[in-house]
Order: structure tokens, then C-alpha cells, then sequence
């Protein structure tokens, strides 16, 4: 089997030998000082290809929905951007007959980007969502001819999964989670039916993403800081098990991976109702909160796989002693689950690559011992 079949393999059906894959790519990093760069916006999915093969371990590859504006021009977006201070400074703006949606991204070297300001805030109604849905809508038919040559380049080396705002809680990524929360405590019936509109458009997406080849699809979720139990079992639950199911009529995989605090969401039992096949990760503090990785690997669905959770503060800042210690913990917690050893989150740029590759020897090393 070659690498995207295996970690496919394992993800469906688990193996009595350990697995690893640590999560490179995204904008974290870690691949872009690989390649001699310092802006991680500037990160390609080669350098992405590149820092798998130095790292040594199973690729997975999780990549964004391709952009359509030149097929729906209502949604192509205007941007500008300056140096300031040594700070890379994006604007953009989107006109349409209800606001101007407005975006501001900055990113420091090294460090990536951080959005200060989404389009939607808790003040706006939600016309402009159901406008954007529909034009977004539109772009169905073209996703697949867009993402196709991606995913079988890709596919070379490894699984590929396909990202954009799929939770239809997220009005496709318009507000913050803190705007989206508010939003739907104000205007709950009209949040409801935005989310119904985005639920179906995703699901046509999701249709033409797999036609394409992609293995899996991205379904995220807020944390326990951000979302009560309470708009969990409104939104999230209900239209997560709507949006896994058309995945797995579709043949393919969801991939959730959720780096904040999961707790009391996991204990109530909410990600096994939402359909995940791939879920991480199950850190502990200061990263996550989740205190017990043994026990939190018993109380979801032994059917799941699972995937982390090495803190990024261990290999940030740990020996290869610190980090081969914790790889060993978690390998022991896990036993006898399906669990990929990876970290609680994507690698930043400046972890130190002898700290990753020591993730890799200690599973190998594991490995060999459990099977002389």
C-alpha cells in the first residue's frame, strides 16, 4: 500500500502496530521555515510535501476549498496589503447590496496571521448571509474541475482532506465565533434558517469535492470556551450528523479537529453523535483541558479514530528527552485504540525539527519492540 492507502486503512479499521503523522501545513509553519522562508502566508503546498519527507512520517494533507470568483464575480473580494513595522497587513472588502463585508489579517514573521476583523458582527442582520449563500451556491459546479488537478498531485504522497466552512454555525466563516454566538441568540430564527440554507449548500459542495478525489472533508467546531451545551444541541449536533452523513454517502471521511478546550462537550457525549471518523485532538493543559487522554479514548466510540496530542508547548519547548517521554505516555494511553500519535495542534514554525523527528523514532522504536 502506499502512504495515502495506509493512513486511509488505519483511520477506517485501526491497526496493532503504533501510527504516526504529525500535522504540518495549514499556515502554522513548520514547513515554511523548512523551505528558508519567514512569511508562513507565502507557504506552498510543495514545501508542505517537502517537510513530510524530512519529517518521516505517514503525510495528510489538509487543503482549502479553491476560490471561484472568476466563475462568481458577485464574490470576488478586493484586497490590498502593506508592510508595517515589520507586520504584513491584509485589507479586504466585498461590496453587496446589504454592507460591505470587511477584513483585516495581520501576520508577524514566523508567527502567521491573525484576523481582527471578519465581515459579520453581532450587529448586522443576517440578510447578507442568505445573499452570500446563494452566490456561493453557484459555485458548485466549478469545484470540482478547480480541485481536481490539487487532490491527484497530492495523492502521490498522501491522504488529502478538503477544508472551507462546512459547520453551517459558522456562516461561512463571515463572523468570529463570538459574533456567530451573539447573532444567534439575538435573531434565533433567522439563524436557524441561515444555517439550513448553508447546511444544503455544503452538502452540493461536499458532492463535488468527492467527485474530485478528495478522501476526506474538514468538519470543525467552536470549544467549551466559545459555545454552550446549549447551541451545541441546536446547531452543532444536529447539522453535524446531517453534513457526516452525506460524506458517507459520498463513500468518503470526515476530519474534525477541534485544539481548544473540548470539555464538558466530550464527557456529554457530543462528538460521538456528530458522525466524525477523525477527530482531534484530546490535549491536556495548558493546551486543551482534557486531563485524562485514557479515559477520554474510552468514552468516545471505539469506532473513531483518533489523533494527537502532543502539546505544542512540549515540543515548542521540551528536550528530545521531554518529548520521547510524552510520546511514550501517549502511546500507552491509546493502547489498544485506534490513535495516530501526532501533535494538539498544527507545528509551529519554530518547534525544532529534532523534536519532531524524535516524535517519529519513538513510535518507530515503539514499534519494533512490540513486535520482536
Amino acid at each position: 500500500m502506499n502512504a495515502r492507502e495506509t493512513f486511509i486503512k488505519y483511520v477506517r479499521e485501526g491497526s496493532p502496530e503504533p501510527f504516526v503523522s504529525l500535522q504540518i501545513g495549514c499556515g502554522a509553519g513548520f514547513d515554511v521555515k523548512l523551505a528558508g522562508k519567514e512569511w508562513n502566508s507565502e507557504g506552498t503546498l510543495e514545501d508542505t510535501i517537502r517537510a513530510y519527507e524530512t519529517v518521516g512520517c505517514c503525510p495528510f494533507f489538509n487543503i482549502g476549498l479553491p476560490g471561484f470568483s472568476e466563475q462568481v464575480p458577485e464574490l470576488r473580494w478586493q484586497s490590498r496589503t502593506e508592510i508595517q513595522d515589520e507586520m504584513r497587513v491584509t485589507w479586504a472588502w466585498l461590496d453587496t447590496p446589504h454592507k460591505r463585508l470587511e477584513m483585516e489579517i495581520r501576520e508577524k514573521k514566523r508567527a502567521g496571521g491573525t484576523p481582527i476583523r471578519l465581515g459579520l458582527t453581532c450587529e448586522d442582520n443576517l440578510d447578507v448571509v442568505f445573499w452570500y449563500a446563494e452566490h456561493f451556491a453557484k459555485g458548485v459546479e466549478y469545484v470540482g474541475a478547480l480541485l481536481q488537478p490539487h487532490i491527484g498531485n497530492l495523492q502521490k504522497h498522501g491522504a488529502v482532506s478538503v477544508q472551507w466552512n462546512i459547520q453551517p454555525f459558522e456562516l461561512l466563516g463571515l463572523p468570529a465565533v463570538v459574533d456567530a454566538v451573539l447573532l444567534a441568540k439575538l435573531h434565533p430564527e433567522q439563524y436557524r434558517r441561515a444555517c439550513d440554507l448553508i447546511r444544503d449548500v455544503n452538502i452540493a459542495m461536499i458532492r463535488q469535492v468527492f467527485k474530485a478525489g478528495a478522501d476526506f472533508v474538514f468538519l470543525g467546531g467552536p470549544g467549551a470556551e466559545m459555545m454552550s451545551p446549549e447551541l451545541y444541541e441546536r446547531y452543532i449536533v444536529p447539522d453535524s450528523q446531517k453534513i457526516t452523513q452525506a460524506v458517507h454517502e459520498c463513500g468518503g471521511l470526515v476530519y474534525s479537529h477541534i485544539c481548544s478546550p473540548i470539555e464538558p462537550f466530550l464527557t456529554m457525549g457530543y462528538y460521538n453523535q456528530m458522525g466524525i471518523d477523525l477527530f482531534e485532538t484530546l490535549s491536556p493543559p495548558p493546551v486543551g483541558n482534557v486531563a485524562d487522554l485514557a479515559r477520554a479514548r474510552r468514552i468516545l466510540d471505539p469506532e473513531m479514530c483518533t489523533r494527537g496530542n502532543l502539546g505544542l508547548d512540549v515540543l515548542l519547548q521540551g528536550t528530545p528527552d521531554d518529548v520521547a517521554q510524552a510520546t511514550m505516555k501517549i502511546l500507552d494511553a491509546t493502547k489498544g485504540f485506534k490513535h495516530i500519535v501526532a501533535a494538539s495542534d498544527y507545528l509551529f514554525y519554530d518547534i525544532p525539527l529534532e523534536n519532531v523527528q524524535t516524535v517519529v523514532a519513538t513510535v518507530e522504536r515503539f514499534a519494533k519492540s512490540t513486535t520482536a
